[in-house]
């Protein structure tokens, strides 16, 4: 998708997923994702967030991931908003891949001419203050590849709770296992490999994962629900020609 094209429509694809969740990946032209293109997305980020929540019922919760060699400069952001976004740093774990460790001699070994070593640390971080200060920092650094929401009928305390105790036993690190919390990253490979009690498992009591995927060039939509209302508000049409694909408009 072009940038110019992705001013006035964007590219949603059907994931293949267990049911009864429903995923989808909304296509971006790149990370960072170029103006007015971010503009879009981000209305369309907050449509797909306002559709799939219950305000009585479920409670958002604002994360930002920060991985050096993928979106340096979005650590760089959060410095001037810390006094009203209170951000807590912990740690992001992929739980479908193998666990963090230190460098090992292979990586040293198998390292290509000009090729970096893997990242030792995935930060999470949480916005710690008021749901404003979630749709503040959401606003903000949408477009960096770093905005991650969960939707859970728990508070942030709990499921936070719930994913250390998922996540924290399988680091054998010792200097990865002390930070205060300990949040699951996924991407749509995994989801279309797992079953739909394994999505649950990963989610840690949430029912919904929105976030902006750098690897898949998108931005992920996880419910273990129907998303037959997200696809509503953002009036996406399928494209007679591609099944599973639909246009979104965008002005």
């Amino acid at each position: 998708m072009s940038t110019a094209a992705s001013i006035h429509s964007a590219s949603l694809r059907r994931l293949r997923c267990a049911a009864p969740a429903e995923a989808v990946l909304i296509a971006c032209s790149g990370f960072p994702i170029p103006e007015p293109e971010r503009a879009a997305l981000l209305r369309c980020a907050i449509s797909v967030s306002t559709a799939l929540s219950d305000p009585s019922k479920t409670h958002s919760h604002i994360f930002l991931h920060i991985c050096p060699d993928k979106n340096p400069k979005a650590a760089q952001m959060i410095s001037p908003h810390a006094r009203r976004w209170k951000p807590e740093f912990g740690f992001g774990v992929w739980p479908a891949r193998k666990p963090p460790t230190m460098w090992t001699k292979e990586d040293f070994e198998n390292l290509e001419p000009g090729q970096q070593l893997r990242p030792l640390v995935e930060i999470a971080v949480r916005i710690g203050a008021n749901a404003g200060a979630g749709e503040d920092a959401r606003s903000v650094m949408f477009g960096t590849g770093a905005v991650i929401e969960v939707q859970s009928r728990d508070a942030c305390s709990v499921f936070l709770r719930r994913t250390s105790d998922l996540l924290l036993p399988t680091i054998p690190e010792p200097l990865f296992r002390s930070y205060p919390f300990y949040l699951p990253l996924l991407a749509a490979a995994a989801v279309e490999g797992a079953s739909f009690e394994r999505l649950e498992t990963w989610l840690c009591g949430a029912t919904s994962y929105i976030a902006e995927s750098i690897e898949d060039r998108g931005v992920l939509v996880l419910s273990l629900h129907s998303l037959t209302p997200a696809l509503d508000q953002l009036r996406a049409e399928p494209d007679p020609q591609t099944p599973g694909v639909y246009h979104i408009p965008l002005d």
